[in-house]
């Protein structure tokens, strides 16, 4: 049974364990997991890298957070290197932290950039807090920093991770879900277990930071000689500086069994004193029937709004070649249904003979508070609005003749096919749900542009 196991049934004393991290270590050997990208990535606290904390922590598990590389470790007069070494090499791995989000890989569809733009966001709604009476303590096996508080703020402070980023988690596969069942979880921690891919949340999280390895085997005086030269260690840091919860670190674990290095580490900055979650952003569905000017409509506010970093133009995924002025990503039918089947897409639809999928990324660009404008169809808006209740659908209409005029400009379609057009586009009727704004590009393109900038620069 793992240490942090041991720890919420509630066993006392040094017992045999594996570790704190919030982890369930390597792959089952022999066993095959099915996702293809292997690199997990974990939240962490970890002091700032030139602070004394850091520096503290760095000499005495023998290796700096922010480096795969070993630094020589802390000499305890008693204790030989080997020895010390040997009882903090599975805490060096993770390097000097305290978890706030148990290691995960990321689900189908999102990527290390989705990751840091919602980091980025949840940053500035979150302030620091100064960690009361920090202490070097026996909990469970090992020896770890713990403090007495404010475990409110602490504790909320990783709810808010576990939920915010919950998105871009990949489920747990079989053998590690069998893994974690085997350790005899409680009905409320196999909940956890199911909802967020770790059973040891809610009331069940415990804030440390881990300084040692399971030390069951270690004699009575060596745990003892170890643990007072930590007491004096650390208290050096204590006596510089407090040790303060002011950023949170992306901690990167590129393979199975590599060290866990922090790859960003990005400071709180919230403005207000009570911390929160980032506002989420909004969806802009366009839509409009064939010759309305949709598209050419879009890329004229697209490169008005080149450098709104808040505002994203969804690329779509369609299973056609690309042409004229319109950039999508052109994928053939069957490896469309396989993207779809393996839950890459937030939105699919079909018109025309054709489909399209808009990509999961989305998701996590509304957490992050950035505005989605789709180029979107009328008949998927029901389906918009179950997904997505919040979406704001933009109508775009044009009076009869203009679109005639403008569907015979383009010379795609004549006779029957272009009066079918035209046909199609009095089959639907604006929305009644959720909120749609009309907007009419009857006339010039930059006066209907300058209309729907209005709109888009109307948020939050």
């Amino acid at each position: 049974m793992r240490t942090r196991d041991l720890l919420m049934h509630g066993s006392t004393g040094f017992v045999q364990g594996a570790r704190a991290d919030g982890d369930l270590g390597s792959p089952v050997p022999g066993v095959r997991v099915s996702s293809v990208n292997m690199t997990r990535y974990a939240l962490y606290y970890t002091p700032a890298n030139d602070s004394p904390w850091a520096q503290a922590g760095s000499s005495w598990l023998g290796r700096h957070h922010a480096s795969p590389e070993a630094v020589e470790q802390v000499q305890i007069p008693g204790i030989p290197r080997l020895l010390l070494a040997s009882l903090t090499a599975d805490a060096r791995r993770y390097g000097f932290h305290a978890t706030l989000k148990a290691p995960f890989r990321l689900f189908e569809g999102f990527t290390e950039e989705h990751l840091l733009q919602m980091a980025r966001a949840f940053c500035t709604t979150q302030k620091a807090i100064v960690l009361e009476e920090v202490r070097v303590r026996p909990l469970m096996d090992f020896l770890a920093l713990q403090v007495n508080g404010p475990l409110d703020e602490i504790g909320g402070l990783a709810m808010r991770c576990v939920t915010y980023f919950d998105l871009l988690r990949a489920p747990l596969t079989e053998p590690e879900l069998a893994k974690r069942r085997q350790a005899g979880l409680t009905a409320r921690q196999s909940t956890l277990l199911q909802r967020w891919g770790y059973p040891y949340t809610e009331e069940f999280f415990r804030f440390h930071m881990t300084l040692t390895d399971a030390l069951m085997h270690a004699d009575a005086d060596v745990i003892y000689t170890i643990r007072k030269a930590a007491e004096q260690h650390f208290a050096v840091a204590a006596a510089s500086a407090p040790l303060t919860i002011d950023a949170l670190t992306i901690a990167r674990e590129e393979h199975p069994g590599a060290p866990f290095v922090e790859w960003q580490r990005i400071p709180f900055s919230a403005q207000s004193e009570r911390a929160s979650l980032p506002i989420s952003g909004r969806i802009f569905f366009c839509v409009g029937p064939s010759g309305v000017g949709k598209d050419s409509l879009l890329n004229w506010v697209r490169e008005q709004c080149a450098n709104d970093e808040q505002l994203v133009f969804v690329q779509r995924t369609i299973t056609r070649a690309t042409q004229g002025n319109e950039e999508h990503e052109a994928v053939d039918t069957p490896t469309f249904w396989r993207l779809a089947a393996s839950g890459q897409f937030a939105m699919v639809w079909q018109a025309n003979d054709l489909c399209y999928g808009v990509r999961r990324g989305i998701e996590a660009d509304l957490k992050a508070g950035r505005d989605v404008v789709i180029n979107g169809s009328r008949a998927y808006v029901p389906q918009l609005l179950q997904a997505f209740p919040d979406a704001i659908v933009v109508w775009i209409e044009a009076n009869e003749n203009i679109l005639r005029e403008r569907l015979e400009a383009r010379q795609r379609e004549e006779g029957p096919a272009l009066l079918k057009r035209l046909k199609r586009a009095k089959e639907f009727v604006p929305s009644t749900q959720g909120q749609v704004i009309r907007l009419d590009n009857s006339g010039p393109l930059d006066v209907a542009g300058h209309k729907l900038l209005d709109i888009l620069r109307e948020r939050k």
